[in-house]
């Protein structure tokens, strides 16, 4: 047999790296058959049997002994057999392929006549060794499902297997970072169909995410597949991974499940000791209850032929958000300390005071009540339906259609924090409804053909309202905190309408060691979305104070800021009943050519290429723009790149070419080398083109006003249909926020480097695998203002930083200017090391570590294009183009270990106990280090978002701070003192003490290590009656087992993006003054420092502080 030396592999890598989108949902098998003097033999009958379901899939070897069967079921298991006249027949029994897995079976034919007996082969298979492997991936069986603990019981559960894999847990349930990239710029596919939410609101990225629900039931899936480097052109549509799940299909026998999970307070920890201070005690979650239950059942419609599943589930679920109001920062609880002149602690009785005041202010001045603040409960209830068909028309075509239905609604409630008190009337109520379809025929077209058809449909109905009484949004300044209450901004005037219908189609021809592929992928998307920010008025005041004061009737206390979004076309009514809807249809075609060559037996070498071609239609055209305004940004030097308002998104064709290859050295599955180079090209969430078809000047009207530019924002008017407008709606005037896209804008893409090695250990059947791949960003987004002008000085001193004033626009008809274009800046770095043991005597596990390192202009993590600009942490300012910096997906370092054991005893009546543990050692997510603003005084003042990092002087010469003073004018606070406790605080943490005469880089420093222990525990209880077999089982889950074992273990800790020590309380003649905020040190009851305080504790949702149960009870029957 032919074999590859190492030389030959290494040239061959070298000279291979110089040189849209389906899901994967099934697997393959191939190989060579040879006869007893190891020449190919042509014409071998080859016959593959799915066990449960009977579907038989058939090859015959070509001239040179190979073979192929394609688009074959993942799962088992199978028994294969490989049969010629004159020789003796070839059997392997019991195999299972992984997701996407292309198993080689090979093998050399014995003449019937030197044959003893039959060559039967009971196969094993490690999920490692896989011949179609070549980058980073992760496959997920139904045997690591049942055996990793889950609560949450999300795609999130599964995925924190994969090295490189970041999760966080948010308001719209989990996101999920892979290869340390942007959640968006993932690919979802259900059973092959996009399941991305395309528009790209939703955390978690999938459709109906903004409510937290799950796409789908963890009981409808028969395995998971994670890519991150998939060198197969096929698969597209993301620069950060893919995520394939492929749902559950009936067999020859009826089987099901009938099933319930429950969690209440009484199944929770109590308050973490670390967020118990003096005088309160440790106090368990409020009442609430999370119930969640459903059943499955598949079977035979007809034997052999045609089988049907289906799946319900309904979820009843409500999350407590704990709040002690003692950690609250915010003036409202602060006394002066008697005891440390200066300094300030927390009273509760002020603090209730103030709240009273406050509310009671709102309900008798405006018969509002703004709802409680700390016992704010979110909710989540859902119904998801999945049935599926799947048919054997004969030997060479199999079919299969699924329909599903996913249906939520969330109240998303504010919730109270260190930093922060949230109201709870006015937050966020979403509901959901998405409906999927997918139908797939797999056709085998003679020994030389095979074709995989697939066609999906997604249609998602969302409505997010703020709930109760309509009120504006108003927050009150509260020194190191703020007070939220009226309408969720956001949820104003907010719905989506989503349709988005894919044809895929992959022709397949086999050609001795060749197989070429020839494929298509067309998708078509339309989109309906209303969306006007702060459309019922947002107003933000100094301090509580000025708040009260609003009212007066003689001399009104004005806000600090006023923002008021609406549409300009229309009557000028308010909410869901708006006009101006942005409405648009996009289309994408991707062509595709592949070939798989098997080089040698033990060497298979992929390469391809795929051209996609993006089509956006055009939008509303603004005439005045795209000659008054376009004439004014030029004069002032503003490159728009060829965009114009109204010009939609046709940019040029994506070329992405990859090479990969997989290479068993030893040709026995004990050394796998794997690897390849290639170019990705990721979805463009629909959202930042979409904002080009309302913020044209035209459609959406936006009014911004500020004290600090003398042009005073408005009284407080609590009538949101009354709200100040610059331009009347109706009018046909011109106003609002612009966005644009450069003529030439390209789709995200990278370019993605991958080389691995698998290696079987020669003790206890371990597994060691190494991994490391290097992400370059070939283009990326990238976001200006181009209605700001150039900076209009330098402040003085050490810190001698640029400054804006964003006040004198350029064009003030409009307010900001957006232009999208790309960006090449950027880079990704990730390594791993693994150790698997494969299942044995019911114990399986495996143990990782993996660091990685990210880098970017824009992390595109807002659904506005203002805000990904807006957002930027910058020294300069965000018009400097200031270049790639640590990302916040970045994931350093992070250790996951997983294992279980599995017993099983008795006979026909008995039993099973599964015991699953999952361990996460890691670094949180990196933070920055910004200047806090002091009532509109902003060091760059390039926007209301000023987000300038901080310069750390070396000594007090480089910096001045002002004193702090009382009411009465007294100083409590000297100026000496405050330079003390801020270089005291630079001291005492790490990241700064090595910045001294430098700026704070963006997301320079990193958060605290969190270590987390996960259990699962399983009983079944079974009886066989026949031919079933009918299992009680129950399933006991807890997050955070550490904390359950001990209080003072399983704290999560984390720091928040941003670290503000510093107020800038004035600008004058370009030196900078500074407040020091005390709060971000703890002091003793002498007032000595004892550390700094910009960690917090994690004590929200299901990955938090306290240990979490979830118990479980289930009737299978099989």
């Amino acid at each position: 047999m032919k074999k590859i030396t190492l030389l030959s592999v290494i040239a061959l890598f070298f000279m291979t790296a110089m040189s849209y989108a389906q899901g994967v949902t099934t697997s393959s098998i191939n190989g060579r058959v040879l006869d007893n003097n190891g020449g190919p033999l042509p014409g071998a009958n080859i016959v593959a049997t799915h066990v449960p379901t009977g579907s038989v899939y058939g090859a015959v070897t070509d001239f040179d002994g190979f073979y192929r069967i394609t688009n074959m079921k993942s799962g088992g298991p199978y028994n294969l057999s490989i049969s010629y006249v004159g020789f003796e027949d070839f059997t392997n029994n019991g195999f299972v392929l992984s997701l996407g897995e292309s198993k080689r079976i090979s093998t050399t034919m014995a003449e019937s006549a030197n044959a003893l007996d039959e060559i039967v082969i009971t196969a094993q298979n490690n999920g490692v060794f896989n011949s179609n492997k070549t980058g980073s991936e992760t496959s997920i069986s139904q045997k690591e499902i049942n055996s990793l603990p889950t609560v949450s019981r999300s795609v999130a559960d599964f995925a924190r297997v994969t090295p490189s894999a970041q999760l966080t847990e948010g308001n719209d349930g989990f996101s999920i970072s892979l290869g340390g990239q942007n959640n968006r710029y993932n690919a979802v596919y259900i059973d092959g169909a996009v399941n991305n939410d395309v528009f790209g609101l939703a955390g978690s990225g999938t459709n109906g995410g903004q409510t937290g629900v799950n796409p789908f039931s963890i009981d409808a899936i028969e395995s998971f597949q994670i890519n991150l480097a998939p060198f197969d052109v096929r698969q597209s549509g993301f620069s950060g991974g893919s995520i394939n799940a492929v749902t559950r299909s009936g067999s020859n026998k009826w089987e099901g499940s009938v099933y319930g999970l429950y969690r209440d307070e009484s199944l929770a920890g109590k308050t973490p000791t670390d967020l118990v201070n003096e005088g309160d005690s440790r106090e368990k979650l409020d009442e609430f209850s999370a119930l969640l239950y459903g059943f499955r059942v598949g079977g035979p419609i007809i034997k052999d032929k045609l089988f049907v599943f289906a799946n319900y589930e309904r979820q009843e679920e409500e999350t407590p958000q704990p709040f002690t109001s003692s950690n609250y920062q915010g003036d409202i609880g602060q006394i002066a300390d008697p005891n440390n002149p200066g300094q300030t602690i927390f009273d509760q009785a002020t603090f209730d005071n103030n709240i009273n005041t406050l509310t009671g202010f709102l309900q008798n001045q405006y018969g509002y009540n703004p709802g409680v603040f700390n016992a704010n409960t979110r909710t989540l209830d859902s119904d998801k339906f999945n049935l599926r068909f799947d048919l054997n028309a004969g030997q060479n075509h199999k079919l299969y259609l699924r329909l599903g239905v996913v249906q939520a609604e969330n109240l998303e409630a504010r919730n109270s924090g260190n930093r922060g008190i949230g109201f709870l009337n006015g937050s966020e109520f979403f509901e959901t409804n998405t409906y999927s379809g997918a139908f797939e025929w797999n056709a085998t077209l003679g020994p030389k053909y095979a074709n995989n058809l697939k066609i999906g449909y997604t249609a998602v109905r969302d409505d997010r309202d703020p709930d109760g009484n309509p009120f504006p949004t108003v927050q009150i300044n509260d020194g190191a905190g703020s007070i939220n209450f009226g309408a969720e901004p956001f949820s104003t005037a907010n719905l989506l309408d989503q349709d988005i219908f894919t044809i895929n189609n992959n022709f397949e021809i086999f050609s001795g060691r060749h197989t070429v592929t020839l494929g298509t992928n067309l998708e078509w998307a339309s989109a309906k979305n209303l969306f006007f920010a702060f459309n019922f008025g947002s107003y933000e005041f100094n301090d509580l104070t000025d708040f009260l004061n609003s009212a007066d009737a003689v001399n009104p206390a004005l806000p600090i800021e006023y923002q008021h979004g609406y549409s300009l076309v229309g009557d000028g009514t308010v909410g869901d009943e708006s006009a101006g809807s942005a409405d648009f249809s996009t289309f994408q075609a991707g062509f595709y050519v592949q070939d798989e060559v098997q080089v040698a037996d033990n060497f298979k070498l992929t390469g391809g290429i795929r051209v996609d071609l993006p089509y956006y239609e055009d939008g509303p055209v603004n005439e005045d723009f795209n000659t008054r305004t376009v004439g004014l940004l030029e004069a002032e030097g503003k490159d728009l790149q060829g965009a114009r308002v109204g010009q939609g998104l046709n940019g040029p064709a994506m070329i992405a070419p990859r090479v990969g290859f997989n290479w068993d050295v030893f040709d026995n599955n004990t050394t796998q080398v794997r690897g390849g180079v290639g170019v990705f090209t990721s979805r463009l969430p629909l959202v930042w083109p979409g904002g080009t078809y309302n913020n044209n000047g035209v459609t959406g009207g936006f009014t911004f006003r500020s004290g600090f530019f003398g042009d005073p924002p408005p009284v407080f008017n609590p009538d949101v249909n009354q709200q100040f407008t610059d331009v009347a709606p109706g009018s046909g005037g011109l106003g609002g926020n612009i966005d644009l896209i450069a003529r030439d804008f390209k789709l995200p893409q990278v370019a993605k480097y991958n080389i691995a090695v698998d290696q079987k250990l020669p003790f206890w059947g371990l597994i060691a695998s190494v991994d490391f791949s290097y992400t370059d960003v070939l283009q990326d987004v990238f976001y200006e203002n181009l209605n700001l002008k150039d900076a209009v000085g330098n402040y003085l001193g050490a810190d001698n930083r640029p400054f804006y004033n964003r006040g004198d626009e350029i064009d003030d008809t409009y307010g900001r200017i957006i232009l999208l274009s790309n960006t090449s800046e950027g880079n990704a770095t990730n390594a791993s090391f693994t150790l698997r043991k494969p299942l044995e005597n019911g114990f399986q596990g495996q143990i990782s570590y993996a660091y990685g390192e990210s880098n970017k202009v824009f992390d595109g993590t807002s659904s506005q294009n203002s805000s990904q600009w807006r957002n930027l942490q910058t020294v300069n300012g965000k018009n400097a183009n200031p270049g790639a910096s640590r990302s916040d997906f970045a994931l350093g370092s992070r250790i996951s270990a997983n294992v279980s054991y599995e017993i099983e005893y008795g006979g026909d009546f008995g039993g099973k106990t599964l015991i699953g543990l999952f361990y996460e050692g890691a670094q949180s997510t990196p933070y920055s280090f910004t200047y806090q603003d002091g009532g509109g005084r902003d060091l760059l003042n390039d926007d209301s978002r000023d987000n300038a990092l901080i310069y750390v002087p070396a000594n007090a010469s480089e910096i001045i701070f002002a004193p702090i003073t009382n009411g009465d004018g007294d100083v409590v606070l000297s100026a000496a003192r405050q330079w003390e406790l801020f270089n005291t605080f630079i001291e005492n943490d790490d990241y700064l003490r090595t910045r001294r005469g430098q700026y704070a880089e963006r997301n320079g420093a990193r958060g605290p290590w969190n270590h987390i222990v996960d259990l699962r525990l399983l009983q079944d209880i079974y009886f066989k009656s026949g031919d079933k077999k009918h299992t009680l089982q129950l399933s006991f889950d807890i997050f955070n087992f550490t904390n359950l074992i001990n209080k003072d273990w399983g704290v999560r800790k984390f720091v928040g993006g941003s670290v503000s020590p510093l107020r800038t309380v004035s600008t004058s003649d370009a030196t900078p003054e500074f407040n020091f905020i005390t709060s971000f040190l703890d002091f003793d009851e002498a007032g000595n420092v004892t550390g700094n305080d910009v960690e917090q504790i994690d004590d929200f949702g299901l990955q938090s502080s306290r240990w979490q149960a979830q118990v479980g009870i289930r009737y299978i029957f099989n």
